[in-house]
């Protein structure tokens, strides 16, 4: 496999500048001292410009200490924040939080368990957070079974759902459709008799194409929502805007008196990015903070027409109604909170990513998904060792979906050398639930390696966009629908190239819909390794080649979940090579092996399995989800030149210490240790050699007892074998 490297951050000389923030600081004082702290990040921020106008020869860093930082506006980074090569400017928090949220307090009971507290009249915001968890709209499910669909509305005849119309507030609330592969919302307009006269031209929008709302391809509900009084069961929530009031009820045992609330009210908390790609945003970096509290409001008036991993209609037109690929090309994406374009040489380290009303992390999205209103055109942006939980939409977007995202008229709009890696996801999608953790479009030489994912509605890690319908010459099946009419048949490559999805640890993912993968790809990526994955705990498929995907090399994967695990869609979907992958279900492919427990499986398939995720070395003190019934080593026994060779294969990064082998061969046989092993490195393998007497074939037993140094665990391991000597 290629390695996929590239430098974030070098040390600089050894003068610096600091500045500090802190809650209890004032933005009169020069921020120069924790005693001299600003008290907001705009005036750091605009502290640092004035220094970076003086071409400083200093390091520069911002350190905000421990707090939450409520912003009224949106941080918005350019080149006039931007550090040099080689000597970033450094953001630098230690329990500091950034929210875009509006805290609530002055919660007071109401009848029926439901509370309520004052907020400023004109607050907009789809989002509440309970003690860092997403409430629910106020809804109530209906049976999809129950509806019937018109161009312009929905209607029933079963008298059981009158209670519809009757709703105070219901022609400002909205409808919610959970299909296969899309989430779909629909404002709601007006009422008639048994019938709901929905939005338009959302609604036309919404039943038009593939998997929408009066066709779908499964069925995961449909609810009613976002009024007042629909509000009944705990967790749910309903903001009354023009009164100035937020509602809630509380899940059990949740008290309302010493809970930490917070409307997100920021669509976007930072954006870095140049104004044009000839003055990027570049080299400066974000450690240790966290960013939360976000909203995304743009569903309550347009709905959200839904077409995959956060690819929606945004456009108020009805394109070419008779033909759903006219209006393919303008798919919009979901803006993320954290907005990273015209950019290079930037780094996200550390933190979290909680409570984001939209997606969490956006880098080089199309321009439509960026407030600064530039997208694309990033180059060795990182990442690495954050936590993401509770993010609405996409965890993290990497690339545009739109035709100067897969054919872009100047090099400097490409992406490339992006670095995801050593993340953990863990219940995200939590909103929109056809969004994934990880979602990279068109992008080259960029890799997403050792996360960990657990507990996604829809797949893990996707790769690629468009079903292969940009790629060189188009596909059959796109001209058969007809989309050359709207856009070109190209006749270069799209830049999705040398790309790589190494070491991730993935569980617990597609429980919300069908149609997905732990390993998702769509459309040609030459040179694009998908290795040592291991995914397990799902129906869904394990490694999945939908439309389009085309010379990706997958290799060495653990795929353990009961869905098949190669599963292969669509055309053009050809020249892949899978090989030395392991699994649980499915056809075989020659070079691939069939297992049914990774604890019996090759040492290969176990070493996999055990460092996928947060590399071993990154996971001390943090909330990793790595199954614990894996070995962290393993022993094998054989045999040469007349000796006895045992070799202790260590899987972690800590070294193995005190290592004492022990063996027996029977009576007649003893054992003599000419080179011995007491200590072995971390991802190593070392060797002890032993003379044997009474024969030249033993039967041998071995336990290895050791230390695992990173972890402090005392363990073993244990073979069995009759090598030849």
């Amino acid at each position: 496999m290629k390695a996929l490297l590239f430098l974030t951050g070098l040390l600089g000389p050894a003068a610096a500048l600091d500045f500090f923030v802190s809650p209890s600081g004032a933005d009169t004082n020069d921020g120069t001292s924790e005693t001299k702290a600003f008290k907001s990040v705009p005036a750091a921020q605009k502290a640092v410009q004035a220094q970076l106008a003086k071409n400083p020869s200093e390091n520069i860093t911002v350190r905000l200490v421990s707090g939450t930082y409520a912003l009224t506006a949106p941080l918005w980074f350019t080149d006039k924040d931007s550090g040099k090569s080689g000597n970033p400017v450094k953001w630098v928090g230690t329990d500091a939080t950034l929210s875009g949220g509006l805290e609530v307090t002055g919660w007071a009971a109401e009848a029926n368990g439901i509370y309520s507290a004052n907020v400023p009249v004109g607050t907009k915001s789809r989002n509440l957070y309970v003690n860092g968890k997403a409430s629910n709209f106020a809804r109530r499910k209906i049976n999809r079974k129950d509806l019937q669909y018109t161009s312009t509305s929905v209607k029933w005849s079963n008298s059981g759902l009158d209670w519809i119309t009757t709703v105070k507030g219901i022609e400002k609330a909205e409808i919610r459709w959970i299909n296969s592969f899309t989430d779909r919302y629909s404002p709601i307009a007006s009422t008639k008799n048994r019938e709901l006269v929905m939005k338009q031209n959302w609604w036309f929008l919404n039943t038009w194409g593939y998997d929408h709302v009066a066709k779908p391809n499964a069925d995961f509900g449909v609810w009613i929502q976002n009024a007042k009084d629909l509000l009944s069961e705990g967790g749910q929530f309903y903001l009354d805007s023009a009164a100035g009031k937020v509602y809630y009820k509380p899940l059990t045992g949740e008290n309302m008196a010493t809970a930490k609330t917070y409307l997100g009210v920021l669509e976007t908390i930072i954006a870095v990015g140049g104004t044009a790609y000839n003055s990027p945003a570049h080299d400066i970096s974000f450690s240790g903070i966290n960013f939360a509290h976000s909203t995304w409001n743009a569903p309550s008036t347009i709905g959200y027409v839904d077409q995959q991993t956060g690819g929606y209609f945004c456009e108020d037109k009805t394109y070419n109604q008779g033909n759903f690929e006219s209006g393919r090309p303008w798919w919009c994406q979901m803006p993320s909170a954290i907005q990273v374009s015209a950019a290079n040489n930037i780094v996200l380290s550390g933190g979290s990513y909680t409570q984001l009303g939209g997606g969490g992390v956006g880098i080089g999205n199309d321009a439509n998904a960026h407030t600064s209103g530039v997208g694309l055109g990033t180059s060795r942006v990182s990442v690495t060792d954050g936590y993401f939980s509770q993010i609405m939409g996409n965890s993290i977007t990497a690339g545009g979906i739109r035709a100067d995202a897969h054919h872009p008229p100047q090099a400097a709009m490409t992406n490339s050398y992006i670095d995801i890696s050593n993340n953990i996801f863990y219940n995200v999608s939590s909103l929109f639930s056809s969004t994934v953790p990880i979602f990279v479009s068109y992008v080259q030489y960029s890799t997403v390696s050792h996360n960990d994912i657990d507990t996604a509605p829809y797949s893990a890690v996707c790769l690629g966009y468009g079903w292969g319908s940009n790629d060189v010459g188009g596909t059959s099946e796109y001209i058969n629908r007809g989309l050359y009419y709207f856009q070109p048949k190209y006749t270069t490559p799209t830049i999705s190239t040398n790309n790589a999805i190494v070491g991730n640890l993935i569980h617990r993912y597609g429980y919300g819909h069908t149609d997905l993968g732990a390993l998702y790809t769509l459309s040609k990526s030459p040179s694009t390794y998908v290795s040592e994955n291991y995914a397990f705990d799902s129906t869904g498929f394990g490694m999945y080649t939908d439309e389009g995907s085309h010379s990706y090399i997958i290799t060495n994967n653990v795929l353990m979940s009961s869905g098949i695990w190669s599963a292969v869609n669509g055309a053009n979907t050809i020249n892949n090579t899978y090989t030395g992958n392991y699994y649980r279900q499915g056809s075989n492919r020659q070079g691939n092996t069939q297992i049914n427990d990774v604890n019996q499986a090759p040492i290969a398939a176990r070493k996999i399995a055990y460092r996928a995720g947060v590399l071993p070395a990154k996971r001390t003190g943090r909330p990793t989800t790595n199954p614990t019934n894996l070995a962290d080593g393993a022993v094998t026994i054989g045999g040469r030149n007349g000796k006895l060779e045992i070799k202790v294969d260590n899987f972690d990064d800590g070294a193995f210490t005190n290592v004492m082998i022990e063996f027996s061969g029977g009576n007649s046989v003893s054992f003599k240790g000419e080179n011995a092993v007491t200590t072995v490195a971390g991802n190593n393998v070392a060797t002890a050699t032993f003379a044997v007497s009474g024969t030249n074939r033993p039967s041998v037993s071995v336990t290895v007892r050791y230390t695992n140094a990173r972890t402090g665990e005392k363990r073993s391991i244990a073979a069995s074998g009759t090598p030849q000597l």
